[in-house]
């Protein structure tokens, strides 16, 4: 007598044909959560990425769902009618992977997530002069640290905390601590790559969606940071410097910096606190001089450059080498000597510039001028005040075009 066999329930066969949709319901509960990892105390943006990530896995859903009913449906039926149970066991296996490796990395084709490639999570390393590293990060060459301190009152404070900062940094092309007033996990879970996007947004695939808050997300990391230290062997010029940003009753900006990078002497930036008002001015005019000197020359090397832009050029340099003559006692030294040398580079960028407008070659001198101009003095409206500064704190002492790039090139 033969027995036939037993078909399967309707229910029972159904659920062999759309199991693999609770795979996709678990990717859809994960994106959220991971979302909300990255972004935190950005609802917006976490959203946004959500939504991204929700369609980036069911996309990759259809030939994952293949595959997996190819392997439940087909192979392994196959393979267990055969009795053979290494086989079924590595197919099992390798259906189990299938689903790991969609639930791990399928939402990266829409991840927006401003991470650099490779960012991991490292150990932190420990500080003294009261500081605790709160989140660390490593890409590849690039190892990054949050901690937690208190400002320091005075120099020798900034010294120390300095010091604790430059006694830690670790085998890499750049090492970056950022000191924060607050543990708060919203303001110190951002690493700095992060904070570049957000500082950015149109670096970030999301364009404009989010960008209020992105920014308000950014002013607030920005409010809680007392100081950062830098350090890159391979940063052109080198750099191995603390900095701590500070703000006068006036609003002006200033500086402590603690450069480590020439010898052992360390060269503090700070903002005087016997500034007088006709110093203040004059860098002031130093900063807007080289702004509109810079403003020029970009205009002029644009191909082709407008009309009229040489003769700006020229008018421009002549008029404001007049009026950086006048130069208060305490801050001539800075006039004949870092003023004077970005001039004369200057001078020879726009010689050059009109001598290639009659027909002259002026290849040479200019590729040589420029170069210069971009290593040493392309940020110094963003450094002026802060140079100005330690020329003041330094008097009778001339410094090297290339001790001073290093803070154009490590704080910006």
């Amino acid at each position: 007598m033969t027995v036939a066999a037993t078909r399967p329930s309707r229910q029972r066969r159904l659920l062999g044909w759309i199991w693999p949709l609770g795979l996709l319901l678990v990717a859809w509960l994960i994106a959220p959560l991971r979302a909300g990892a990255i972004y935190p105390g950005m609802p917006c943006v976490a959203q946004a990425d959500t939504v991204f990530s929700l369609a980036s896995y069911t996309l990759f859903f259809i030939p994952t769902a293949v595959i997996l009913l190819i392997l439940s449906r087909r192979m392994i039926p196959a393979v267990l009618r055969r009795g053979l149970r290494a086989w079924t066991a590595g197919l099992i296996a390798l259906g189990i992977a299938v689903g790991l490796v969609f639930l791990a990395f399928a939402g990266i084709s829409a991840d927006r997530r401003p991470n650099r490639p490779g960012e991991h999570a490292i150990t932190c390393p420990t500080f003294g002069a009261g500081l605790q590293a709160l989140h660390c990060w490593q890409d590849v060459s690039t190892i990054e640290v949050n901690v937690v301190g208190q400002r320091p009152l005075d120099m020798a404070g900034i010294q120390k905390m300095a010091s604790a900062l430059a006694a830690a940094k670790q085998d890499a092309t750049l090492y970056e601590a950022f000191v924060l007033d607050t543990t708060d996990p919203s303001v110190a879970a951002y690493s700095n790559a992060r904070l570049f996007v957000l500082q950015r947004p149109g670096l970030s695939d999301f364009a404009d969606l989010c960008l209020a808050e992105r920014q308000a997300k950014l002013r607030e990391v920005q409010s809680h940071t007392i100081g950062f230290y830098r350090y890159s062997a391979q940063q052109s010029p080198p750099v191995n410097a603390f900095f701590l940003r500070d703000s006068g009753s006036g609003g002006e900006v200033g500086y402590e910096v603690i450069d480590f990078l020439h010898g052992q002497a360390t060269l503090p930036y700070v903002r005087p606190a016997d500034l007088q008002p006709a110093e203040s001015a004059y860098l002031d005019l130093v900063t807007l001089a080289v702004a509109t000197l810079n403003g020029d020359l970009d205009r002029e090397v644009q191909r082709p450059s407008p009309p009229g832009s040489l003769a700006a050029m020229r008018q421009d340099f002549t008029r404001l080498t007049a009026d950086l003559v006048n130069a208060p006692p305490r801050l001539v030294l800075f006039r004949d000597t870092r003023v004077k040398r970005f001039l004369e580079n200057y001078d020879l960028i726009l010689s050059a510039e009109e001598s290639a407008a009659q027909g002259n070659s002026s290849l040479a001198i200019h590729s040589s001028a420029y170069e210069d101009h971009r290593q040493h003095y392309y940020q110094e409206a963003r450094v002026a005040r802060l140079i100005g500064y330690l020329y003041l704190q330094e008097p009778g002492l001339a410094f090297t075009d290339d001790q001073l790039s290093t803070v154009n090139w490590a704080v910006f």
